[in-house]
């Protein structure tokens, strides 16, 4: 298992095969011999499923419907992104609860990079004390409100990638945030070709990384 960032982590995270619930399009492998749990999320594939990108523009504020969180009343997400989010939520809790001492470790892309971030909060929630750790490229923001513990929770298990110019990153004017540790990649003089694009991701990670 790839899990650093570098090219070949974001190769990885980009190719399949892939799992679909709908619109959500997702990889789940469970490792019992190194007890590990990895879940990635695919970005927008408009081209095959002609809607899902939908979902980014989505910027309606949400709880999480199910009230699976008891503090629910405190936490306001991008509708969007919850959505993707509840299509897969139950067979991956299931998977978090049945294997309780693995660690997670989640990865993402664009729209997968969005809603994976409530899974970990989910986790969190319900497993404060567990090991887990994402890695996430050009994600959106999909928290309008959250309580100042999983902030500080998320801060602690997450790392954002993002290029300077990529636009789907800049959703803290629209009142929408993301908590994690940042890297920085790409150049400030470049905001084009389109600094989200996957092969401009790769073009920032080897000149970043080498």
């Amino acid at each position: 298992m790839l899990f650093a960032v570098n090219e070949d982590h974001f190769n990885e995270i980009t190719n399949g095969p892939w799992e679909s619930v709908r619109q959500t399009g997702y990889r789940l492998v469970i490792e019992h011999g190194g007890k590990v749990i990895h879940v990635t999320g695919q970005g927008s594939q408009s081209k095959d499923r002609g809607v899902d990108w939908r979902d980014d523009f989505d910027f309606r504020v949400r709880q999480p419907a199910e009230q699976w969180f008891a503090d629910t009343k405190d936490i306001r997400v991008h509708a969007g992104f919850l959505r993707q989010y509840k299509q897969v939520r139950g067979t991956l809790m299931d998977a978090a609860c049945q294997n309780p001492d693995y660690a997670v470790f989640v990865d993402g892309y664009s729209l997968g990079a969005s809603w994976t971030q409530l899974f970990v909060q989910d986790v969190l929630y319900h497993f404060p004390k567990r090991v887990i750790r994402a890695i996430l490229y050009e994600p959106g923001n999909p928290w309008r409100r959250l309580p100042w513990k999983y902030k500080a929770m998320l801060k602690k298990h997450i790392t954002f990638v993002r290029a300077v110019w990529d636009p789907v990153t800049w959703m803290a004017a629209l009142g929408f945030f993301r908590y994690g540790r940042h890297i920085t990649i790409g150049q400030w003089w470049r905001p084009w070709p389109c600094q989200h694009l996957e092969d401009q991701v790769l073009r920032n990670l080897e000149e970043r990384f080498g």
